[in-house]
């Protein structure tokens, strides 16, 4: 499994899928992505979706069939989804230690594991795009050169985010103010330089963090293409 690859209830990163599954229940959520990674390019991957702000609605969505025409999906059908995921993770390439808690009491999921290079986490990306019939590979993509030690993300605006975002009745738009994309990179080697304008670099220069809105990205108004360079 070695082409080009980010539900994460259902992952960024089946982060872009996320936010779709997510506009189907509510407007008020965090998605957090955290990769740790070492110089020669493995390291874990760990994705949160916090639902909590709006859990009050969400709860109750859960116990509707329909929502604006959108099935919504049952606590046991997340379930049975997830445990789909995690056996397809366990069978890529690369990736190891698969571990997920979905928390129904403050509606907060997450999925992390191991992946032994760059590629596996495209490969992590290829798996669940296949499992729940999406096109995340094509427009999130992960490169790392051990060599100049430069990992580079890759993305493209996917016009099919704003598609979906039109279906939410306009009165629920506003509620996407406080929806946010947070992403962290943390590595074992010091930061020389980044390439995204809105990112900031940690004091201790081991980490990148990226947040951004999920309106902005819906509307294709932010990118989360980034050329991180570590000092050799």
């Amino acid at each position: 499994m070695r082409k080009n690859v980010d539900v994460y209830i259902k992952r960024s990163s089946l982060f872009l899928l996320l936010i779709i599954s997510c506009l189907t229940l509510s407007g008020c959520f965090d998605l957090v992505e955290q990769i740790d990674m070492n110089h020669k390019g493995a390291g874990t991957i760990k994705v949160t979706l916090n639902l909590s702000k709006s859990r009050t609605k969400v709860a109750s969505l859960l116990k509707m069939k329909k929502f604006n025409g959108i099935d919504i999906p049952s606590e046991a059908s997340i379930k049975q989804e997830m445990g789909k995921v995690v056996q397809t993770l366990k069978s890529t390439q690369g990736i190891n230690n698969v571990q997920y808690h979905l928390d129904f009491n403050n509606y907060i999921a997450t999925l992390s594991c191991s992946f032994e290079h760059v590629q596996a986490l495209n490969d992590f990306s290829e798996a669940l795009s296949s499992q729940f019939k999406t096109s995340i590979t094509s427009y999130n993509n992960y490169r790392y050169n051990p060599a100049s030690r430069t990992f580079t993300r890759s993305y493209t605006y996917s016009p099919q985010l704003a598609k979906e975002f039109s279906k939410i009745p306009d009165e629920d738009k506003n509620l996407f103010a406080e929806a946010y994309y947070t992403n962290i990179i943390r590595f074992d080697k010091d930061i020389q330089s980044q390439s995204h304008k809105e990112a900031k670099v940690s004091a201790n220069k081991r980490a990148v963090l990226l947040k951004v809105s999920a309106p902005d990205l819906i509307d294709g108004k932010t990118s989360l293409t980034n050329t991180i360079t570590l000092i050799k």
